[in-house]
């Protein structure tokens, strides 16, 4: 439970200078972490153990446990904001899609290949699993030289390539390749200005900036995932493959 619910929750039992209290923390959640419990105590005429008690009340083994779980509180606010803001800017670009046009092309297409690279690279083959049960014409390539021999010896394919970036070298060389033999290309990518989507016959475009802790690459791929499944499931409809609830 966050502070405010554990207030609700057990307000019945606080004294009258409790109430003040808790009413001040409530309205400086942010200063607690800074504030000694002894400079609290002044505040309200009391001495520390009456905080002690107080956060003993509300569930806390102490008032440092007390400061700490605001602060988790403060952060987790913020990253919930900054969810929510990233989850309507994808959800606005999965209602933008050109469903109809990607749909005529998919249709077309006598062979489907998809192709994407490094933690992308999961996340596409779970994608292509549920094109492949409604089309069997769907296929993901795990090394380069395999889809590039596709490029090389196939006519009227569609290549689908995903990079979140859009500058890997390698995706813009095997996406300059599909060019050169005329072949047609949709690409998703981060919402940004890229190599890879100004090559593409459609470019699809998810919201996923790039994050990293030191050299690790962090960067959400759910939005990936919400823009395919909702192309998935106008595909699915399209070929009046019913999508079933169990």
């Amino acid at each position: 439970m966050n502070f405010d619910e554990r207030i609700i929750k057990r307000t019945a039992n606080f004294t009258d200078t409790e109430d003040e209290i808790v009413a001040y923390i409530s309205q400086h959640k942010s200063e607690i972490e800074n504030t000694k419990i002894t400079f609290l105590a002044k505040r309200f005429y009391t001495v520390p153990n009456t905080i002690t008690r107080l956060c003993h009340k509300l569930g806390y083994s102490g008032y440092s446990e007390l400061k700490l779980s605001l602060k988790n509180e403060r952060i987790q606010q913020r990253i919930k904001k900054n969810y929510d803001c990233e989850l309507r800017k994808n959800v606005e670009l999965a209602q933008e899609l050109p469903l109809m046009k990607i749909i005529n092309k998919l249709n077309q297409a006598k062979r489907i290949n998809f192709y994407s690279m490094g933690q992308t690279a999961y996340i596409t083959r779970l994608i292509v699993g549920n094109f492949y049960a409604v089309d069997y014409k769907s296929y993901f390539y795990d090394y380069p030289n395999d889809l590039k021999h596709i490029i090389l010896h196939e006519n009227d394919v569609l290549f689908f390539l995903i990079s979140l970036s859009g500058e890997k070298k390698q995706m813009i060389d095997l996406a300059q390749e599909v060019k050169k033999r005329h072949n047609q290309l949709v690409t998703l990518t981060h919402l940004c200005d890229n190599s890879l989507a100004h090559l593409a016959d459609i470019s699809l475009f998810c919201y996923s900036p790039n994050r990293r802790i030191d050299e690790y690459n962090v960067t959400d791929k759910m939005p990936i995932l919400l823009i395919m499944n909702e192309l998935f499931k106008a595909y699915a409809k399209q070929l009046n493959r019913e999508i079933k609830i169990n």
